[in-house]
């Protein structure tokens, strides 16, 4: 299974990257997509910019699913309204921490996640101490966790 992995800046994505690609030491970070053996990376730059959303777009040709993840601590809009709702590969929502965060930045988070289309929040992922296999239990199933992942 290939997992397009999206989010803005210190969202977990390399994280999420070196789990899934069962690496020991950490994935090189580059500023453009990154191609691995089950992830594809993309840079958080092809979020800022609109003219590279349809690189993103594109992306979904070689992937089986997508994980959108958000930080409880990024305050301006990560994603374009409806983005996730153009995919046609299943799109997972996951609000990302370290250690702690406020309800107020969790719902901000929240409500970034669901202005871009994303229809349920799948995970809560504290970065600091991340229990990985429970993202990959809700993408192996294609449902939601209600806790903490």
């Amino acid at each position: 299974m290939k997992i397009l992995l999206v989010g803005p800046k210190d969202s977990g994505k390399m994280i999420l990257a070196n789990y899934f690609e069962g690496k020991d030491e950490p994935l090189k970070k580059v500023a453009s997509i990154v191609y691995h053996k089950r992830t594809i990376i993309v840079p958080d730059s092809y979020l800022e910019s609109p003219w590279m959303h349809k690189h993103v777009i594109a992306l979904q040709q070689s992937a089986d699913c997508g994980i959108f993840l958000q930080p409880v601590t990024v305050r301006r809009r990560s994603y374009p309204p409806n983005f996730a709702k153009v995919f046609r590969i299943p799109i997972y929502g996951v609000v990302t921490y370290r250690e702690t965060y406020t309800e107020e930045g969790l719902r901000q988070a929240k409500e970034q996640l669901f202005s871009c289309g994303i229809d349920s929040i799948d995970g809560l992922l504290d970065l600091a101490k991340p229990n990985l296999c429970s993202i990959e239990k809700i993408i192996l199933e294609g449902g939601r966790d209600d806790g903490n992942i």
